[in-house]
């Protein structure tokens, strides 16, 4: 009798010990499919957030003319736009990329105006004219605009616009080789992979060109109303600022904004 009862309870425990091991397993099985989903989870996140930066070169078209997507058909482009708080000035800069004084103005004030815009603290835009092309005789001041252009359409046109005039050749008319507007100062700007590969098919098939057109057409308009056709010009919510040149050391972006605010 007594080694029934101890049969039974044997039974009894083996019993709940398989049922306890039973239920352990079951919530290993759901801590490691939860990882697994986790992991699935990250990786799709991961995924999307490399779809998002490269959904600027995905969506250019192979063919056909372009509008950069900083700028208007007029050729104005702003930079930072989402970034101007209410009210602030709108500074427009006219320039030619072959113009050693629009090397000169960038080279001293450049750098405190991308501070100011990349903070909100004025509108910057950029007007390029090409009108230099047909005084030195080349295309240089075009195929920089393009390049230019190109380098937006990948979300670079701020760099690249620096790099260009970095590399200015000191005599005037040297003009720009293909080799550096399409490898060179694209790498120095930043732009690398997909981005590259669509930055040098729009500018191989001059898909900016008609823009760059219609933008120096339209400058060169503009600065007529004016009395100027010249290189650079400076423009403060719409009216000729002469001040700029007042600065004969590179401002900074406080000293700047305070000279911007009184032609404001």
């Amino acid at each position: 009798m007594a080694d029934k009862k101890s049969t039974a309870s044997t039974s009894k425990r083996d019993a709940l010990r398989a049922q306890q091991e039973a239920q352990e397993s079951a919530k290993k099985r759901r801590r490691i499919i939860g990882v697994i989903a986790g992991v699935v989870i990250v990786a799709a996140v991961v995924v999307a957030v490399v779809l998002g930066l490269n959904h600027k070169s995905d969506d250019v078209p192979t063919t056909g003319q372009i509008t950069p997507p900083s700028a208007t058909k007029d050729g104005v482009y702003t930079l930072n736009k989402d970034k101007a708080k209410d009210g602030v000035p709108t500074v427009t800069v006219f320039q030619d990329y072959q113009c050693p004084a629009c090397k000169g103005a960038e080279d001293l004030l450049g750098k405190p105006l991308n501070d100011l815009s990349s903070k909100g603290e004025i509108k910057l835009q950029y007007h390029t004219l090409t009108f230099l092309d047909r005084n030195l005789r080349n295309d240089s001041s075009s195929r920089a605009a393009m390049a230019a252009a190109a380098a937006d359409v990948v979300g670079k046109y701020e760099a690249y616009h620096d790099v260009v005039y970095s590399h200015q050749p000191k005599e005037e008319g040297a003009g720009y080789t293909d080799e550096q507007l399409r490898k060179e100062f694209a790498s120095e700007a930043g732009i690398t992979g997909k981005d590259l590969t669509t930055f040098q098919r729009v500018y191989d098939n001059k898909q900016t060109e008609q823009f760059v057109k219609n933008g120096s057409d339209q400058g060169l308009q503009e600065l007529q109303k004016f009395g100027s056709a010249g290189t650079p010009t400076f423009l403060v919510d719409g009216k000729p600022w002469e001040g700029w040149g007042d600065f004969q050391a590179v401002p900074s972006a406080d000293e700047l904004l305070k000279a911007i605010k009184k032609a404001h």
